[in-house]
C-alpha cells in the first residue's frame, strides 16, 4: 500500500511540473490547437517569459548588402535573443546567413564565447593553434566553438547562402549582436557604407577585435 501511495504521489507531481491536467483536483479544459493563437508581447512582457519564434520571425536584418533588394555576398541576420529583446538573458541567440561570395574578415573578443551550428550551405572556417592557422570545411551539421581570444574567420565557399544559428556568452549591450544592429539595415533601405577606420573602431567598442593586416617588408 506504502509503495502504490508513493507512485501515485510522485505520478502527481510530476503532472503537476509539467503543467498536466488534475493538479488541482478538477479536470481541466484543453482547448484544441485550432483554437490556441500565440500572441504578440512587448520587450518588457517578455522579460522572465519563455518564446517561441515560427520560421522567418526574429529581427530581421541585412549587413552590407549589395543593394536595397540584394543581399549579394553580405550577411543576413534573423536576432531572436539579444540585449535589445532580452535584456535578462545570459546568453544571445540568432540565425546568420552568409550570401555567396561573402566572409567574415578575421578576427577575435576579449570576453565572448560563440557556439555555432551550420544548417546548410559549403564553407571554410579558420582558427589558429600554436599560431598555425586551421582551415576547415563546414557544411550542415558542423559545431563550430570559439573561445575568448582566439582568432577566427569563416568564408563562404559555395553556391548558395552559408546558413548557421549561433549564440553568444555574454549577453552584453555592447557585445557583438549590438554591433551587427549598429551597422545593419532593413531589406529595402539603402545600405550603409563605412570608411576602414570607422568600421574598426565600432566593431573594437562591441568586443569585435579585427585582425590587423600583415606587415609588408620594405627594401
Amino acid at each position: 500500500m506504502r509503495r502504490i501511495l508513493l507512485r501515485r504521489t510522485i505520478v502527481v507531481a510530476m503532472g503537476c511540473l509539467l503543467a498536466l491536467p488534475g493538479c488541482d483536483g478538477e479536470e481541466d479544459e484543453v482547448e484544441s490547437p485550432e483554437v490556441v493563437q500565440r500572441t504578440k508581447t512587448t520587450d518588457e512582457e517578455r522579460v522572465g517569459q519563455g518564446q517561441v519564434w515560427a520560421p522567418g520571425e526574429g529581427d530581421h536584418f541585412w549587413v552590407f548588402p549589395e543593394s536595397r533588394e540584394t543581399l549579394g555576398p553580405g550577411g543576413e541576420f534573423h536576432i531572436y535573443v539579444d540585449p535589445e529583446t532580452h535584456p535578462n538573458a545570459l546568453a544571445s541567440f540568432a540565425r546568420f546567413a552568409l550570401g555567396v561570395g561573402g566572409a567574415l574578415p578575421e578576427h577575435r573578443h576579449e570576453k565572448t564565447e560563440e557556439i555555432a551550428y551550420f544548417i546548410s550551405g559549403e564553407g571554410i572556417a579558420r582558427w589558429y593553434v600554436d599560431g598555425e592557422p586551421q582551415d576547415v570545411p563546414v557544411g550542415a551539421g558542423y559545431v563550430w566553438y570559439n573561445p575568448p581570444g582566439g582568432w577566427h574567420s569563416v568564408t563562404n565557399s559555395g553556391d548558395e547562402p552559408l546558413v548557421l544559428v549561433f549564440a553568444t556568452i555574454p549577453n552584453e549591450k555592447r557585445g557583438l549582436l549590438s554591433f551587427f544592429r549598429r551597422i545593419s539595415v532593413k531589406p529595402g533601405e539603402e545600405p550603409v557604407t563605412l570608411p576602414p577606420e570607422e568600421f574598426g573602431k565600432i566593431a573594437a567598442e562591441h568586443d569585435l577585435i579585427l585582425k590587423p593586416p600583415p606587415k609588408t617588408e620594405t627594401n
